[in-house]
């Protein structure tokens, strides 16, 4: 008997003890061939997607998640630049870049710094 058949045949016989059956060996072994053979066809029953279709909708959802931020701070960065231009009334075609800790630079021919 193959072990597939004596987890089945084991299978069998503790159910049948816990519901008051009795059956003989030959009966349990048909039993258990039997349920082993469903087992085969349970997927086709009951569809059970591939562990690979989980991955990719968690990578696309941690995509749309970055794009989503990345698109937010763009568009912060771009409001604080023309919130900076606004304050210190420069020109508006005078590039500004804000950096690490608040520092903002300023181009226009020359470099400035705002602290």
């Amino acid at each position: 008997m193959s072990n597939d058949l004596s987890y089945w045949n084991e299978c069998i016989e503790i159910a049948a003890e816990e519901c008051g059956l009795t059956m003989t060996a030959e009966q349990r072994s048909a039993i258990a061939e039997n349920v082993s053979n469903w087992h085969e066809n349970y997927g086709m029953a009951f569809y059970s997607p591939p562990s690979s279709e989980r991955y990719d909708a968690i990578e696309r959802e941690w995509k749309q998640k970055y794009e989503a931020l990345k698109a937010e701070f763009e568009a912060y960065r771009g409001n604080a630049e023309k919130a900076v231009h606004r304050a210190f009334r420069l020109h508006r075609d005078t590039t500004v870049s804000i950096g690490a800790h608040g520092s903002v630079e300023g181009h226009d021919g020359r470099s400035f710094n705002i602290q």
